[in-house]
C-alpha cells in the first residue's frame, strides 16, 4: 500500500462523530510520489493545520509559494486557499487536521464554540495571529508533534473519555502555538527596531568613521553577534550596510538637486568624488552623473 494511515473526514467520520468541532484529522505516509485531487488548493471549513513529519511538500496559500520541511507546521484561516499547486504529493509523512471554529471570518474575532474553556480574549488574539500573512508557517516546530500523535492515539483507541481528551489535547496545542506566534511577533519588533535604531544612528553623522566594535557595544553586543544579526536582518555584513545607507542618502539628495556631486560625496561620507562615484557605480550600475541625468 502506498499511503498507509488514517484520514478522517465528512464522508469518513470515524470518531469525529463525537467531536463535531473538528472536520478532518489525518495522518498519511507516502511511499511513493502519487497524485491526489483532494490535496490541491481548496478552502476548508475551519482553521487548517499541517505538520510535516518527513519529505518536501511544495505549497501555495493564495498566491503564496511555500515550501513544507520536516518539522514545520503550516497554518491557514477558513478563506484562505491552500494546498499542492498539483496535488503531488512527494515521498514523506504529513499529518493535519482541521478544527472549525463557532464563528471566524475576516471581520468577525475567532470563537471556537463551547466545546473549550479557552478565554475570550485568549481566542480573539488567537485568531489575530493566525490571520497573519506572516504566520503561515512555523520552522523547527518539532514541539507540536507530539500532539499530533497523542491525538491519532486517543481518536483511534476511543477509550472512555477520550472526547475530553481530545478536547484538552486541541487546547493544549492552541496556547502553545499562541505562545510560539506572540514569541515571534515580539523577536519581529525587536529585529525590526534593532534595524531601525542603527539606521538612525548612522544616519546622524555619515562623515563618522563607524568601528564595528563600537556599534556593537552600544547595542549591548559583541562583536560576532552584531555582524551576525545585521547581515541576517539586512542580507549586509555592517560595513556595506552603512555604505548602503550612504548610497541611498546620496541618491536622496540628487533626486532633490540639492548640491552638486562634490558636495553630496562629502555629506554622504565619502573620503572623495573620486572614492563616491567608484562606489556608486558598484552599488547602482551607473555613475552618479548619469543616474541623475537619467531620473530627469
Amino acid at each position: 500500500m502506498s499511503n498507509p494511515g488514517i484520514w478522517w473526514h465528512k464522508e469518513n467520520p470515524g470518531p469525529l462523530e463525537k467531536l463535531p468541532f473538528i472536520v478532518q484529522f489525518g495522518s498519511m505516509k507516502f511511499s511513493k510520489v502519487r497524485l491526489d485531487e483532494s490535496m490541491r488548493p481548496h478552502l476548508n471549513d475551519g482553521i487548517e493545520i499541517h505538520f510535516v513529519n518527513s519529505g518536501k511538500y511544495k505549497w501555495v496559500v493564495d498566491d503564496k509559494e511555500i515550501e513544507l520541511l520536516p518539522d514545520n507546521l503550516c497554518i491557514t484561516a477558513p478563506w484562505q486557499l491552500n494546498g499542492s499547486p498539483t496535488g503531488k504529493m512527494d515521498i514523506g509523512q504529513i499529518n493535519w487536521m482541521v478544527i472549525k471554529p463557532k464563528k471566524y471570518s475576516k471581520n468577525s474575532p475567532l470563537n471556537l464554540g463551547n466545546w473549550t474553556k479557552l478565554s475570550t480574549k485568549f481566542q480573539e488574539s488567537l485568531g489575530a495571529m493566525i490571520a497573519d500573512d506572516n504566520n503561515l508557517v512555523i520552522e523547527k516546530a518539532k514541539l507540536f508533534k507530539k500532539y499530533f500523535v497523542e491525538l491519532e492515539r486517543e481518536l483511534t483507541t476511543q477509550d472512555p473519555g477520550f472526547e475530553i481528551m481530545v478536547g484538552n489535547i486541541i487546547e493544549n496545542f492552541f496556547i502553545d502555538l499562541h505562545r510560539n506566534l506572540a514569541f515571534r511577533k515580539q523577536k519581529i519588533h525587536e529585529e525590526n527596531n534593532f534595524i531601525e535604531n542603527l539606521t538612525n544612528l548612522v544616519m546622524q553623522d555619515l562623515n563618522k568613521k563607524w568601528i564595528i566594535d563600537d556599534l556593537a557595544y552600544r547595542f549591548g553586543m559583541g562583536k560576532t553577534k552584531f555582524t551576525y544579526e545585521v547581515k541576517n536582518l539586512t542580507g549586509y555584513p555592517p560595513n556595506s550596510f552603512i555604505i548602503n545607507l550612504k548610497i541611498e542618502k546620496a541618491i536622496d539628495m540628487i533626486m532633490n538637486e540639492e548640491s552638486n556631486m562634490s558636495d553630496i560625496a562629502y555629506a554622504c561620507g565619502f573620503s572623495s568624488l573620486q572614492h563616491f562615484t567608484s562606489t556608486f557605480s558598484q552599488r547602482i550600475g551607473i555613475s552618479p552623473g548619469k543616474y541623475k541625468s537619467h531620473k530627469k
